[in-house]
Protein backbone atom coordinates (compact mmCIF):
# COMPACT_ATOMS: atom_id res chain seq x y z
CA UNK A 1 0.00 0.00 0.00
CA UNK A 2 2.69 2.62 0.90
CA UNK A 3 5.24 1.35 -1.56
CA UNK A 4 4.41 4.79 -3.83
CA UNK A 5 4.56 7.12 -1.13
CA UNK A 6 7.14 9.34 -0.45
CA UNK A 7 9.31 8.61 2.97
CA UNK A 8 8.13 11.73 4.36
CA UNK A 9 4.83 10.70 4.66
CA UNK A 10 5.22 7.02 5.02
CA UNK A 11 5.36 4.95 8.40
CA UNK A 12 7.65 2.50 8.30
CA UNK A 13 10.73 1.18 10.76
CA UNK A 14 13.12 -1.76 10.34
CA UNK A 15 14.95 -3.42 12.94
CA UNK A 16 18.67 -5.66 12.34
CA UNK A 17 18.70 -7.75 15.67
CA UNK A 18 22.62 -8.87 16.74
CA UNK A 19 25.01 -5.73 15.60
CA UNK A 20 28.17 -5.52 17.60
CA UNK A 21 30.45 -2.54 16.76
CA UNK A 22 34.40 -2.41 17.89
CA UNK A 23 37.68 -0.44 16.66
CA UNK A 24 40.85 -1.67 15.88
CA UNK A 25 44.37 0.44 16.38
CA UNK A 26 46.73 -0.76 13.29
CA UNK A 27 50.44 0.25 13.28
CA UNK A 28 52.28 0.48 9.91
CA UNK A 29 54.81 -2.14 8.76
CA UNK A 30 57.61 0.63 9.35
CA UNK A 31 58.16 1.79 12.65
CA UNK A 32 59.56 4.46 14.29
CA UNK A 33 59.73 8.09 13.02
CA UNK A 34 58.94 8.87 9.62
CA UNK A 35 60.33 11.98 7.45
CA UNK A 36 59.23 13.24 4.33
CA UNK A 37 58.94 11.21 0.86
CA UNK A 38 58.54 7.67 3.45
CA UNK A 39 56.25 5.43 2.46
CA UNK A 40 53.48 4.28 5.04
CA UNK A 41 51.71 0.86 4.76
CA UNK A 42 48.72 -0.33 7.00
CA UNK A 43 46.97 -3.97 6.55
CA UNK A 44 43.26 -3.55 7.20
CA UNK A 45 41.96 -6.45 9.39
CA UNK A 46 40.73 -9.47 7.61
CA UNK A 47 37.44 -11.36 8.05
CA UNK A 48 35.46 -8.69 9.54
CA UNK A 49 32.61 -6.07 8.23
CA UNK A 50 35.10 -2.97 8.06
CA UNK A 51 33.55 0.69 7.99
CA UNK A 52 35.94 2.27 5.01
CA UNK A 53 34.93 5.61 6.04
CA UNK A 54 35.66 5.17 9.81
CA UNK A 55 39.29 4.79 8.95
CA UNK A 56 41.73 7.31 9.87
CA UNK A 57 45.24 8.14 10.74
CA UNK A 58 46.25 9.46 14.05
CA UNK A 59 50.25 10.76 14.63
CA UNK A 60 52.49 13.17 16.07
CA UNK A 61 54.23 15.61 13.89
CA UNK A 62 58.23 17.37 14.88
CA UNK A 63 59.09 19.98 12.51
CA UNK A 64 62.61 22.36 12.81
CA UNK A 65 64.43 23.84 10.49
CA UNK A 66 68.46 24.32 9.14
CA UNK A 67 68.56 27.70 10.73
CA UNK A 68 68.58 27.64 14.67
CA UNK A 69 68.48 31.69 14.81
CA UNK A 70 66.33 33.76 12.28
CA UNK A 71 64.01 30.68 10.80
CA UNK A 72 60.77 28.78 12.22
CA UNK A 73 58.46 26.18 11.26
CA UNK A 74 54.70 25.93 10.83
CA UNK A 75 52.58 23.04 9.45
CA UNK A 76 50.58 24.00 6.48
CA UNK A 77 47.12 24.00 6.52
CA UNK A 78 44.78 20.50 6.41
CA UNK A 79 46.77 17.50 7.65
CA UNK A 80 46.49 15.77 4.12
CA UNK A 81 49.27 18.17 3.13
CA UNK A 82 51.07 16.04 4.54
CA UNK A 83 50.07 13.06 1.75
CA UNK A 84 51.64 12.95 -1.78
CA UNK A 85 50.49 10.08 -2.79
CA UNK A 86 47.84 7.35 -1.58
CA UNK A 87 47.65 3.60 -3.52
CA UNK A 88 45.38 0.79 -2.35
CA UNK A 89 46.18 -2.86 -3.25
CA UNK A 90 43.86 -6.17 -2.84
CA UNK A 91 46.36 -9.30 -2.47
CA UNK A 92 49.25 -6.91 -4.42
CA UNK A 93 47.11 -5.91 -7.01
CA UNK A 94 46.85 -1.80 -7.23
CA UNK A 95 43.16 -1.23 -6.85
CA UNK A 96 42.97 2.89 -6.47
CA UNK A 97 45.58 4.77 -8.73
CA UNK A 98 48.86 6.27 -6.97
CA UNK A 99 48.63 9.20 -8.26
CA UNK A 100 51.33 11.75 -7.21
CA UNK A 101 50.45 15.08 -5.91
CA UNK A 102 47.75 13.90 -3.80
CA UNK A 103 47.45 16.65 -1.47
CA UNK A 104 47.45 19.37 -4.42
CA UNK A 105 44.22 17.31 -5.35
CA UNK A 106 42.82 18.03 -1.68
CA UNK A 107 43.50 21.96 -1.89
CA UNK A 108 42.00 21.85 -5.37
CA UNK A 109 38.61 20.47 -3.92
CA UNK A 110 39.28 22.36 -0.67
CA UNK A 111 39.63 25.48 -2.22
CA UNK A 112 36.05 25.56 -4.33
CA UNK A 113 34.11 24.06 -1.30
CA UNK A 114 34.06 20.71 -2.54
CA UNK A 115 36.00 19.09 -0.06
CA UNK A 116 33.86 16.31 2.06
CA UNK A 117 36.03 17.19 5.62
CA UNK A 118 34.18 18.31 8.35
CA UNK A 119 36.39 17.98 11.19
CA UNK A 120 38.19 20.77 11.97
CA UNK A 121 39.42 19.92 15.45
CA UNK A 122 42.35 17.54 14.99
CA UNK A 123 43.10 18.52 11.23
CA UNK A 124 44.88 21.56 11.58
CA UNK A 125 42.91 23.80 8.73
CA UNK A 126 44.17 26.81 9.74
CA UNK A 127 48.15 28.27 9.77
CA UNK A 128 49.69 29.07 12.79
CA UNK A 129 51.60 32.14 13.45
CA UNK A 130 52.47 32.76 17.20
CA UNK A 131 50.36 30.87 19.25
CA UNK A 132 48.72 26.76 18.36
CA UNK A 133 45.16 27.20 18.74
CA UNK A 134 45.27 23.28 18.93
CA UNK A 135 46.91 23.73 22.45
CA UNK A 136 46.35 27.05 23.74
CA UNK A 137 49.86 27.27 24.22
CA UNK A 138 52.40 30.08 22.44
CA UNK A 139 54.91 28.78 20.90
CA UNK A 140 58.94 29.27 22.41
CA UNK A 141 60.39 32.25 21.51
CA UNK A 142 64.34 31.88 21.69
CA UNK A 143 66.47 29.56 19.42
CA UNK A 144 66.41 26.84 21.37
CA UNK A 145 62.82 26.62 22.23
CA UNK A 146 62.76 27.23 25.81
CA UNK A 147 58.96 28.18 27.08
CA UNK A 148 57.38 25.88 29.36
CA UNK A 149 54.10 26.41 28.00
CA UNK A 150 54.64 25.00 24.58
CA UNK A 151 56.45 22.59 22.64
CA UNK A 152 59.23 24.72 21.02
CA UNK A 153 59.86 27.32 18.98
CA UNK A 154 58.83 25.68 15.49
CA UNK A 155 55.47 24.44 15.55
CA UNK A 156 55.37 20.58 16.98
CA UNK A 157 52.74 18.33 18.39
CA UNK A 158 55.24 15.30 19.75
CA UNK A 159 52.94 14.56 22.86
CA UNK A 160 49.96 11.81 22.82
CA UNK A 161 47.12 14.06 24.06
CA UNK A 162 48.04 16.86 21.21
CA UNK A 163 47.82 14.41 18.20
CA UNK A 164 46.55 15.55 14.53
CA UNK A 165 44.71 13.26 12.73
CA UNK A 166 43.67 12.81 8.72
CA UNK A 167 39.95 11.58 9.09
CA UNK A 168 38.94 12.18 5.11
CA UNK A 169 40.18 10.33 2.04
CA UNK A 170 39.90 11.04 -1.72
CA UNK A 171 39.25 7.76 -3.73
CA UNK A 172 38.29 4.04 -2.05
CA UNK A 173 37.55 4.89 1.28
CA UNK A 174 35.33 7.80 0.97
CA UNK A 175 33.43 6.53 -2.13
CA UNK A 176 33.40 3.08 -2.43
CA UNK A 177 29.94 1.67 -2.27
CA UNK A 178 28.79 0.34 -0.21
CA UNK A 179 30.97 1.59 2.08
CA UNK A 180 30.45 -1.25 4.47
CA UNK A 181 32.34 -4.50 3.05
CA UNK A 182 32.97 -7.96 4.58
CA UNK A 183 36.83 -8.05 4.03
CA UNK A 184 36.66 -12.15 4.04
CA UNK A 185 35.70 -11.59 0.09
CA UNK A 186 38.45 -9.68 -0.70
CA UNK A 187 42.06 -10.38 -0.57
CA UNK A 188 44.46 -8.55 2.36
CA UNK A 189 43.60 -4.91 1.91
CA UNK A 190 47.09 -2.89 2.51
CA UNK A 191 46.99 1.11 2.18
CA UNK A 192 50.42 2.67 0.82
CA UNK A 193 50.78 6.32 1.27
CA UNK A 194 53.92 8.18 0.59
CA UNK A 195 54.54 11.42 2.70
CA UNK A 196 55.09 14.57 0.66
CA UNK A 197 58.25 16.84 0.69
CA UNK A 198 59.66 19.18 3.32
CA UNK A 199 58.80 22.06 0.77
CA UNK A 200 54.61 21.56 2.13
CA UNK A 201 55.69 23.02 5.25
CA UNK A 202 56.05 27.17 5.48
CA UNK A 203 59.13 28.47 6.67
CA UNK A 204 58.87 31.90 8.72
CA UNK A 205 61.41 34.68 9.13
CA UNK A 206 61.78 35.98 12.75
CA UNK A 207 62.51 39.41 14.41
CA UNK A 208 65.57 39.42 16.01
CA UNK A 209 64.95 35.58 17.05
CA UNK A 210 62.33 36.44 19.16
CA UNK A 211 58.98 36.62 17.18
CA UNK A 212 57.19 35.67 13.93
CA UNK A 213 57.58 38.21 11.66
CA UNK A 214 54.34 40.04 10.23
CA UNK A 215 53.45 41.12 6.98
CA UNK A 216 53.27 44.83 6.49
CA UNK A 217 52.33 46.09 3.19
CA UNK A 218 50.27 44.55 0.55
CA UNK A 219 53.73 43.37 -1.38
CA UNK A 220 54.44 41.10 1.69
CA UNK A 221 54.50 37.56 1.45
CA UNK A 222 52.53 37.50 4.74
CA UNK A 223 53.19 36.62 8.49
CA UNK A 224 56.81 36.00 6.83
CA UNK A 225 58.99 36.69 4.13
CA UNK A 226 61.03 33.69 2.48
CA UNK A 227 63.13 32.18 4.72
CA UNK A 228 66.41 33.04 4.90
CA UNK A 229 68.91 30.29 4.97
CA UNK A 230 66.53 27.95 6.32
CA UNK A 231 64.82 24.98 4.95
CA UNK A 232 62.06 23.25 7.21
CA UNK A 233 61.48 19.43 7.70
CA UNK A 234 58.96 17.36 9.55
CA UNK A 235 58.83 13.78 10.65
CA UNK A 236 55.89 11.74 12.44
CA UNK A 237 55.19 9.72 14.89
CA UNK A 238 52.93 7.50 16.96
CA UNK A 239 52.16 6.49 13.84
CA UNK A 240 48.52 4.50 13.68
CA UNK A 241 45.34 3.75 11.83
CA UNK A 242 42.20 3.28 13.36
CA UNK A 243 38.75 1.65 11.78
CA UNK A 244 35.60 0.58 12.90
CA UNK A 245 34.72 -3.26 12.13
CA UNK A 246 31.34 -4.42 12.55
CA UNK A 247 29.28 -7.57 13.41
CA UNK A 248 25.91 -9.29 12.43
CA UNK A 249 23.82 -12.21 14.42
CA UNK A 250 21.80 -12.38 11.24
CA UNK A 251 23.26 -14.23 8.25
CA UNK A 252 21.06 -11.66 5.86
CA UNK A 253 24.34 -10.27 4.24
CA UNK A 254 25.83 -13.73 3.77
CA UNK A 255 22.85 -14.67 1.50
CA UNK A 256 22.68 -11.44 -0.08
CA UNK A 257 25.69 -11.16 -1.14
CA UNK A 258 25.82 -15.20 -2.23
CA UNK A 259 22.36 -14.77 -4.20
CA UNK A 260 23.97 -11.47 -6.17
CA UNK A 261 27.16 -13.65 -6.92
CA UNK A 262 24.91 -16.28 -8.57
CA UNK A 263 23.31 -13.90 -10.75
CA UNK A 264 25.62 -11.91 -11.90
CA UNK A 265 29.14 -13.76 -11.12
CA UNK A 266 30.57 -11.26 -8.92
CA UNK A 267 29.80 -8.28 -7.16
CA UNK A 268 30.23 -4.97 -8.55
CA UNK A 269 32.03 -2.07 -5.84
CA UNK A 270 31.90 1.45 -7.94
CA UNK A 271 34.81 3.93 -6.16
CA UNK A 272 36.18 7.47 -7.65
CA UNK A 273 39.93 6.63 -9.03
CA UNK A 274 42.07 9.59 -9.87
CA UNK A 275 44.78 10.46 -12.96
CA UNK A 276 47.52 12.97 -12.15
CA UNK A 277 49.47 15.18 -14.86
CA UNK A 278 51.45 17.64 -14.53
CA UNK A 279 53.47 20.44 -16.40
CA UNK A 280 54.99 23.63 -16.63
CA UNK A 281 52.73 25.07 -18.82
CA UNK A 282 53.12 27.06 -21.97
CA UNK A 283 49.97 27.82 -24.09
CA UNK A 284 48.98 23.89 -24.72
CA UNK A 285 49.54 21.16 -22.11
CA UNK A 286 48.37 17.90 -23.39
CA UNK A 287 47.45 14.40 -21.81
CA UNK A 288 45.23 11.21 -22.14
CA UNK A 289 42.68 9.40 -20.17
CA UNK A 290 41.54 5.45 -20.54
CA UNK A 291 38.59 5.14 -18.63
CA UNK A 292 35.26 3.32 -18.74
CA UNK A 293 33.81 6.62 -17.12
CA UNK A 294 35.38 9.83 -16.90
CA UNK A 295 33.99 11.89 -15.12
CA UNK A 296 35.28 15.13 -14.06
CA UNK A 297 38.47 16.82 -14.85
CA UNK A 298 40.16 19.00 -11.99
CA UNK A 299 42.72 21.93 -13.03
CA UNK A 300 44.92 23.85 -10.60
CA UNK A 301 47.14 26.69 -11.69
CA UNK A 302 50.01 26.68 -8.51
CA UNK A 303 51.48 29.74 -7.62
CA UNK A 304 54.99 29.52 -9.51
CA UNK A 305 57.16 30.14 -6.33
CA UNK A 306 55.06 27.27 -4.68
CA UNK A 307 57.71 24.59 -5.30
CA UNK A 308 60.52 26.24 -3.25
CA UNK A 309 60.35 27.09 0.25
CA UNK A 310 58.32 30.04 1.58
CA UNK A 311 56.46 31.67 3.94
CA UNK A 312 52.76 31.62 4.10
CA UNK A 313 50.24 33.66 1.53
CA UNK A 314 47.92 36.03 3.34
CA UNK A 315 44.62 35.36 1.29
CA UNK A 316 43.15 38.38 -0.60
CA UNK A 317 41.29 40.80 1.00
CA UNK A 318 41.86 39.46 4.91
CA UNK A 319 44.07 41.39 7.79
CA UNK A 320 47.93 41.30 6.60
CA UNK A 321 48.66 41.99 9.66
CA UNK A 322 46.47 42.55 13.61
CA UNK A 323 47.74 45.71 15.09
CA UNK A 324 46.75 46.09 18.80
CA UNK A 325 46.76 49.15 21.03
CA UNK A 326 46.57 49.40 24.70
CA UNK A 327 48.41 51.12 27.58
CA UNK A 328 52.38 50.12 28.12
CA UNK A 329 52.77 52.50 31.23
CA UNK A 330 51.12 54.34 34.14
CA UNK A 331 47.95 53.09 36.28
CA UNK A 332 45.78 52.62 32.14
CA UNK A 333 48.38 49.70 31.96
CA UNK A 334 46.93 47.09 34.54
CA UNK A 335 42.97 48.30 33.56
CA UNK A 336 42.84 48.85 29.58
CA UNK A 337 41.39 46.57 26.86
CA UNK A 338 43.53 45.52 24.05
CA UNK A 339 41.95 46.52 21.15
CA UNK A 340 42.12 45.40 17.38
CA UNK A 341 42.75 47.82 15.32
CA UNK A 342 43.98 45.54 12.25
CA UNK A 343 42.05 46.73 8.48
CA UNK A 344 41.37 44.18 6.31
CA UNK A 345 42.61 44.23 2.90
CA UNK A 346 39.11 44.85 1.40
CA UNK A 347 36.87 47.27 3.15
CA UNK A 348 37.22 48.64 7.29
CA UNK A 349 35.00 45.95 8.87
CA UNK A 350 35.87 42.73 6.53
CA UNK A 351 33.43 42.52 3.59
CA UNK A 352 32.91 39.30 3.30
CA UNK A 353 33.98 38.23 6.34
CA UNK A 354 37.57 39.28 5.91
CA UNK A 355 37.95 41.04 9.35
CA UNK A 356 40.26 38.69 10.47
CA UNK A 357 44.17 37.09 9.40
CA UNK A 358 43.91 33.83 7.46
CA UNK A 359 46.82 32.14 5.19
CA UNK A 360 47.58 28.95 3.19
CA UNK A 361 50.93 27.24 2.31
CA UNK A 362 52.37 28.38 -0.69
CA UNK A 363 52.53 24.95 -2.01
CA UNK A 364 48.69 25.07 -2.14
CA UNK A 365 47.88 28.72 -3.43
CA UNK A 366 46.72 28.45 -6.70
CA UNK A 367 46.83 31.76 -9.07
CA UNK A 368 45.92 32.38 -12.07
CA UNK A 369 48.62 32.52 -14.59
CA UNK A 370 48.80 36.00 -15.72
CA UNK A 371 51.24 38.92 -16.22
CA UNK A 372 48.98 41.67 -14.41
CA UNK A 373 45.40 39.75 -12.35
CA UNK A 374 42.74 42.15 -12.94
CA UNK A 375 43.83 43.11 -16.49
CA UNK A 376 45.14 40.83 -18.59
CA UNK A 377 42.24 38.96 -19.84
CA UNK A 378 43.28 34.86 -19.97
CA UNK A 379 41.11 32.64 -22.36
CA UNK A 380 40.71 28.89 -21.41
CA UNK A 381 39.54 25.94 -23.43
CA UNK A 382 39.69 21.94 -23.61
CA UNK A 383 40.06 20.11 -26.04
CA UNK A 384 38.90 16.17 -25.85
CA UNK A 385 39.71 14.18 -29.63
CA UNK A 386 40.16 17.81 -31.35
CA UNK A 387 36.39 18.49 -30.08
CA UNK A 388 36.70 21.96 -27.71
CA UNK A 389 34.68 22.02 -24.47
CA UNK A 390 32.83 23.90 -24.12
CA UNK A 391 32.33 25.38 -27.79
CA UNK A 392 33.75 28.50 -26.77
CA UNK A 393 37.14 30.12 -25.20
CA UNK A 394 36.13 30.86 -21.16
CA UNK A 395 37.15 34.05 -19.41
CA UNK A 396 38.01 33.84 -15.87
CA UNK A 397 34.58 34.65 -14.55
CA UNK A 398 33.05 31.99 -16.96
CA UNK A 399 35.40 29.35 -15.81
CA UNK A 400 34.13 29.91 -12.39
CA UNK A 401 30.08 29.72 -13.21
CA UNK A 402 31.30 26.12 -15.76
CA UNK A 403 33.38 25.07 -12.34
CA UNK A 404 30.46 25.36 -9.71
CA UNK A 405 27.83 23.98 -12.17
CA UNK A 406 30.03 20.90 -12.67
CA UNK A 407 30.64 20.52 -8.68
CA UNK A 408 27.93 18.46 -7.02
CA UNK A 409 29.04 18.63 -3.14
CA UNK A 410 30.16 21.85 -1.83
CA UNK A 411 29.84 24.35 1.08
CA UNK A 412 26.59 26.80 0.51
CA UNK A 413 27.83 28.77 3.58
CA UNK A 414 30.91 29.63 2.69
CA UNK A 415 32.24 33.13 0.59
CA UNK A 416 34.58 33.94 -1.75
CA UNK A 417 35.31 36.83 -4.12
CA UNK A 418 36.72 36.76 -7.41
CA UNK A 419 39.80 38.58 -6.63
CA UNK A 420 40.33 35.49 -4.29
CA UNK A 421 39.73 33.02 -6.55
CA UNK A 422 42.00 34.54 -9.09
CA UNK A 423 44.64 35.25 -6.20
CA UNK A 424 44.27 32.22 -3.90
CA UNK A 425 41.62 29.71 -5.02
CA UNK A 426 42.07 29.27 -9.12
CA UNK A 427 41.08 26.15 -9.86
CA UNK A 428 38.79 24.70 -12.70
CA UNK A 429 36.74 21.91 -12.97
CA UNK A 430 34.80 20.30 -16.04
CA UNK A 431 32.21 18.02 -15.19
CA UNK A 432 31.55 14.94 -18.23
CA UNK A 433 28.90 12.95 -16.27
CA UNK A 434 25.08 13.40 -15.30
CA UNK A 435 24.53 16.16 -12.81
CA UNK A 436 24.12 14.17 -9.05
CA UNK A 437 26.37 11.20 -10.24
CA UNK A 438 27.77 11.87 -6.75
CA UNK A 439 24.56 10.81 -4.97
CA UNK A 440 24.20 7.56 -7.51
CA UNK A 441 25.84 4.31 -8.27
CA UNK A 442 25.87 5.25 -11.64
CA UNK A 443 28.31 4.93 -14.96
CA UNK A 444 27.67 8.43 -16.91
CA UNK A 445 31.02 9.81 -17.55
CA UNK A 446 32.54 9.46 -21.30
CA UNK A 447 33.71 6.14 -22.23
CA UNK A 448 37.33 6.51 -23.78
CA UNK A 449 38.07 2.95 -23.59
CA UNK A 450 37.93 2.12 -27.24
CA UNK A 451 40.58 4.94 -28.15
CA UNK A 452 42.06 6.83 -25.14
CA UNK A 453 41.08 10.42 -25.11
CA UNK A 454 43.82 13.09 -26.65
CA UNK A 455 43.54 16.13 -24.39
CA UNK A 456 44.74 19.45 -24.32
CA UNK A 457 44.32 22.27 -22.38
CA UNK A 458 44.22 25.02 -24.90
CA UNK A 459 44.99 28.83 -23.10
CA UNK A 460 45.35 32.35 -24.58
CA UNK A 461 47.20 35.22 -22.54
CA UNK A 462 48.60 32.88 -20.11
CA UNK A 463 52.26 33.53 -18.47
CA UNK A 464 54.57 30.94 -19.79
CA UNK A 465 56.15 28.16 -17.64
CA UNK A 466 53.43 27.79 -15.08
CA UNK A 467 52.90 25.40 -12.80
CA UNK A 468 50.20 23.23 -13.77
CA UNK A 469 48.63 20.22 -12.14
CA UNK A 470 45.76 18.26 -14.01
CA UNK A 471 43.70 15.33 -12.18
CA UNK A 472 40.89 13.22 -14.57
CA UNK A 473 38.56 12.03 -11.80
CA UNK A 474 36.94 8.91 -13.06
CA UNK A 475 34.37 6.20 -11.73
CA UNK A 476 35.95 2.48 -11.97
CA UNK A 477 34.36 -0.53 -10.80
CA UNK A 478 36.26 -3.14 -8.36
CA UNK A 479 34.63 -6.61 -9.16
CA UNK A 480 35.27 -9.39 -6.34
CA UNK A 481 34.35 -13.15 -6.30
CA UNK A 482 35.48 -15.63 -4.27
CA UNK A 483 38.16 -13.72 -3.34
CA UNK A 484 39.47 -13.33 -6.65
CA UNK A 485 39.30 -9.53 -7.95
CA UNK A 486 38.90 -7.20 -11.17
CA UNK A 487 39.60 -3.51 -11.57
CA UNK A 488 37.89 -2.09 -14.53
CA UNK A 489 39.17 1.60 -14.70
Amino acid sequence: MSAGLPSNVSYFMSRLMGVSTSHFKIFPQNSGAQSANKILRFELPSNTLLSLKSCRMMFNVTTTSSDTTTTVVRLPNDTRSFIDRMAIYMGGVLVQNSFSNYNVLVHAKKALGADRCTNTTLTHPEICREKSYHTGAAFGTTATGANTTSEGRHESYDSLANQLAITDWEGFLSSAAPDIIDTGLFPQITIEITLADNVICPAMACVDGTAVALATSSTATGIAQVATGGTPSYSMDNITMQVEVLGMASSVLDEVVAQRVSQVGYLAIPFKNYFSFSSSHSATSRFNVNSASWDRLWVAWRDANGGAVSGAVPVSGYKLAGVYTSATSGPAASTSVTQDIGKPQYDVGGSLDTNKEKYVARAFNFVEPVATIGTTISNYQLQINSANYPAYKLNVPEVYALTMNSIDIYDKTRVMSLDQYRRNYFVACYRFCLPGNEFSRMLSGLDTRATSAQCALVTENVTTSTPCFIFAEVTSELRVANRAIEVVI
